[in-house]
């Protein structure tokens, strides 16, 4: 289907060798919420923190309510698209995976979009829990909600082993699709994917 990843880097800085996907340290999308400086973290201030909790944030699309009027239109009706569209994609929401250190200091957020085609993947290191928030809100005044609660870690995690299994999601081996590889998915696979997948 897509290509994967046969050198995986274990930084989110550099471009992968794929021309199917793109990597960095940017946010996915475009970043709505202006931060202050000094609550995105480089990797050397966050050298020695372990992470060791994990969930999934969400918040509607700007265009869900388009999306969610096409799914239940008479002809989606009658091709019953709202049951497989739902299964298969998830709701019209932009889902990001947090983790963050045991004094709820320090966060970890990746995200996964489409970018002009490609795909783009991002981690970046915050201080504090409202900055994680903001960074995958898609609009201003844009409401959150917890997609996949708080809960531990597999093992804690440093931001090296994070960016690590980021690069080496099964979601961004394959081009982004809305249907069946889109944000949601990438989440998933980093809350309760496989063993060696999720954080």
């Amino acid at each position: 289907m897509g290509s994967s990843h046969s050198t995986a880097t274990t930084s989110l800085n550099s471009n992968l060798s794929s021309a199917s996907s793109h990597t960095s340290s940017g946010a996915a999308g475009q970043q709505y919420a202006a931060l202050p400086p000094g609550v995105r973290l480089d990797d050397s201030e966050v050298q020695g923190v372990e992470f060791v909790e994990k969930s999934v944030l969400a918040c509607p699309l700007p265009a869900k309510a388009w999306i969610e009027l096409g799914r239940w239109n008479p002809v989606s009706l009658l091709m019953l698209a709202p049951v497989w569209s739902y299964h298969l994609s998830g709701p019209a929401d932009h889902w990001w995976f947090v983790v963050r250190s045991a004094n709820h200091m320090y966060y970890y957020v990746a995200q996964f979009c489409s970018d002009n085609g490609k795909n783009h993947v991002s981690g970046y290191a915050f201080l504090g829990m409202w900055a994680a928030i903001a960074s995958g809100l898609q609009y201003p005044e844009a409401k959150w909600w917890y997609a996949r609660d708080w809960k531990p870690c597999t093992r804690p995690r440093c931001k090296e082993d994070l960016d690590r299994l980021v690069l080496q999601n099964p979601a961004v081996a394959c081009p982004y699709s809305w249907v069946d590889n889109n944000c949601q998915h990438f989440a998933v696979h980093l809350y309760e994917g496989a063993a060696n997948h999720s954080a």
